[in-house]
């Protein structure tokens, strides 16, 4: 269920972000809009550095389990990178998006 809830959120925020660049809408409109982008990123930021935290302590639990005897804590070792890889994604977004809106990165020409 949470997966289907940040996809379609995602899909909202992106059909309304392609319809922006195509309309070419009006500055007060478009401000409104890239803040609620901010929004839904800063939001998503922040649930995956708590899911991020969740998994990490999560495979503390399973190498404990496992013992690190064992395959050398393989499945742990693996959601500890996948964790921490997730991450990394999210918070680049963030960041790519927060250089497009101020301009560092030029962004697409409107048609």
């Amino acid at each position: 269920m949470g997966v289907a809830l940040v996809r379609r959120a995602l899909a909202a925020v992106l059909l309304a972000g392609a319809a922006l660049v195509t309309t070419g809408a009006a500055p007060a409109e478009e401000r409104t809009m890239l803040e609620a982008f901010d929004r839904v990123l800063t939001a998503m930021s922040y649930a995956a550095a708590g899911l991020a935290v969740f998994a990490i302590a999560w495979a503390g639990f399973v190498l404990m389990a496992e013992g690190s005897e064992e395959r050398g804590g393989g499945r742990a070792k693996s959601a500890v990178f996948l964790a921490v890889v997730g991450l990394v994604l999210v918070l680049s977004a963030k960041g790519i998006a927060t250089l497009l809106r101020h301009g560092v990165i030029p962004s697409l020409p409107t048609p």
